[in-house]
């Protein structure tokens, strides 16, 4: 039953802006849905109003989405949309979880999930820094856009000692893996993951970042970027997001790890890391 819940939900995700109406074929194709299920599920959604079928028998959907659409929860936000995951993130990776915003030439700290641990990093809500330096800011900075980038690039680069040729390569990387991390890079013993949400508009203006101390991170990075991803997924999709952007992230992930398990020279990563002290220390 569930198995066909998900699948008849798959069908709405084949439809987008430049999709508005599809064949079975069509729709089975961009879903990877055999024949014979999309025909029996497409046909159950058309009889119950979600779809209507077209004279040159393409399918598309119905006003009763519309309808449906319009008694979301209109307070609905990216706080109120993030903080269960940003709980199950910091449950799940015992170290600090925040979101983020970019505003002009800086990111901000909207909302914070603090670790239990005695030694952790330091986030307040409403913390702003600079987008040149650390994994949440470039993150950011790297989904902002060419013209953006270089308005921003312009305007700080120089001021701020950051070589823009390094920083550049650096973005583009970024968005082509889907993730940022960063080791010591804006402050030294502190590790930062961060990932993208995308809006309905797959646009990202937000990130979801986990920050602690590297003798704690550094051992447990490939898990922590799972975590995170599939994290930053189930929030976008929350706020709207076509399957796409999702999907392309999703993708750069597992072609990562794939590359990550060959062998290299016969070498074998070291593991472990000593443990921290009892002190905190400032956020990436």
């Amino acid at each position: 039953m569930i198995r066909a819940v998900e699948r008849a939900l798959a069908i709405f995700d084949a439809f987008d802006a430049q999709h508005q109406s599809l064949s079975l074929l069509e729709i089975g194709d961009r879903i990877s849905m055999p024949k014979a299920t999309t025909f029996r599920l497409v046909n159950t959604l058309q009889r119950n109003g979600f779809l209507v079928r077209l004279e040159d028998q393409r399918y598309c959907l119905s006003l009763k989405i519309l309808r449906l659409s319009g008694l979301v929860k209109s307070t609905l936000g990216i706080r109120e949309a993030a903080r269960p995951a940003m709980a199950e993130v910091c449950r799940a990776t015992g170290e600090t979880v925040t979101l983020n915003i970019r505003a002009g030439v800086e990111r901000i700290c909207i909302d914070v999930v603090d670790t239990p641990s005695p030694l952790m990093t330091i986030v307040r809500p409403g913390e702003h820094v600079s987008l040149l330096r650390g994994a949440t800011a470039r993150l950011l900075l790297a989904y902002a856009g060419e013209a953006e980038i270089d308005r921003i690039v312009a305007q700080s680069a120089v001021d701020q000692k950051v070589d823009e040729t390094e920083l550049r390569a650096e973005l583009a990387k970024i968005r082509k893996q889907g993730f940022a991390c960063t080791s010591g890079q804006r402050i030294p013993g502190v590790t930062a993951i961060s990932v993208p949400i995308f809006d309905i508009n797959d646009e990202v203006h937000y990130s979801l970042s986990l920050t602690g101390p590297s003798i704690r991170m550094d051992s447990r990075l490939k898990e922590f970027k799972t975590i995170m991803n599939d994290a930053g997924a189930s929030i976008s999709a929350m706020m709207g997001t076509s399957p796409s952007p999702i999907a392309e992230l999703e993708r750069e992930s597992s072609s990562e790890m794939k590359a990550r398990k060959k062998p290299v020279n016969g070498a074998v990563a070291a593991g472990g890391a000593p443990r921290g002290s009892r002190r905190r220390a400032p956020a990436a």
